[in-house]
């Protein structure tokens, strides 16, 4: 059931980072146009500023899931040079758990916020107004699906005695290979 579940989880953070990809394409877009009016017509087009950040907000949080399925994110490796490989997997338990429960604070803070957002309908007034709600979603979103995948990894990390800190196993499938 675990099983079933992490998995699916897993091929939802990877979707997700292909939805944030696909937001670079959609970024490009709308900075270009942008750049090109300002400098040859003398106008911005309104509501591109607007549109950019919120691309950049979907292109970061919706990723930061995928990046852990796939072991991307930064660490620092030198105490690992200098332990054997069972410490090794509880320095890892401790980062995983340690990485949740700042997430799962951050998650918190931010669908705090994301509820307040949506509830009040907030929008930024410049030139034209835009919402800010739906990148507050995205932002709590973004954490929840990052906190969930520490979690995982941190059961993972429990419950496999020969647990490499580089995403796999021994004897195991990597997840971080599995398509969307």
């Amino acid at each position: 059931m675990f099983s079933t579940l992490s998995g699916a989880i897993r091929r939802l953070s990877l979707a997700l980072g292909v939805i944030a990809g696909a937001g670079t394409a959609l970024l490009m877009l709308t900075v270009v146009p942008d750049l090109f009016s300002r400098s040859f017509l003398g106008e911005a087009v309104y509501g591109m500023a607007e549109t950019g950040i919120f691309l950049l907000v979907l292109i970061v949080y919706l990723a930061l899931g995928s990046a852990q399925v796939r072991k991307e994110h930064f660490h620092v490796g030198v105490l690992d040079t200098l332990i054997g490989r069972d410490a090794q997997r509880w320095v890892w338990v401790l980062r995983f758990a340690l990485s949740a429960l700042v997430c799962g604070v951050f998650t918190w803070y931010a669908s705090k916020g994301a509820i307040d957002s949506t509830l009040s309908l907030e929008q930024s007034y410049a030139v034209i107004e835009y919402p800010i709600w739906p990148a507050k979603i995205v932002v709590a979103l973004g954490l929840l699906l990052l906190t969930v995948q520490f979690l995982m990894d941190l059961v993972d990390a429990l419950t496999t005695p020969q647990y490499l800190p580089d995403g796999g196993h021994e004897g195991a499938p990597d997840h971080a290979g599995e398509a969307p």
